[in-house]
């Protein structure tokens, strides 16, 4: 028991071309739907922004302009424990380079006058 299709009044040559030509501009101007990963990678920023805001006491309220929105900082697990320390650390290496550099300079123009200076 098969149940026949009924006759159609488009030829397929017509169907066909049909197809193509509506494939096409429709597949390029469609918007691309996420991966599983990105929507997942947003629930948890959207949840940690939430609760974020709960923390600071505030409520996040979606399409009120002129509040800024609370962002949640991620924990620095990369970060040094303390950057002004590293950052004086670091001028005092390029203060001290700079005076072995022109130490140098000096013994190379005149070593026996530098020398005599030095001692």
């Amino acid at each position: 028991m098969t149940a026949e299709l009924p006759e159609s009044s488009i030829p397929d040559e017509a169907w066909e071309e049909f197809q193509r030509e509506s494939e096409g501009p429709a597949r390029l101007s469609a918007p691309k739907e996420p991966s599983a990963r990105a929507r997942m990678v947003a629930e948890r920023l959207r949840r940690e922004d939430e609760e974020a805001a709960r923390q600071q006491g505030r409520v996040r309220r979606l399409g009120k302009r002129g509040r800024a929105q609370v962002r949640a900082e991620p924990e620095a697990w990369r970060a040094w424990p303390d950057r002004q320390r590293q950052a004086r650390r670091r001028r005092g290496r390029g203060v001290l380079w700079v005076v072995v550099a022109v130490v140098l300079v000096l013994l190379v123009m005149n070593p026996v006058r530098a020398l005599a200076w030095l001692v």
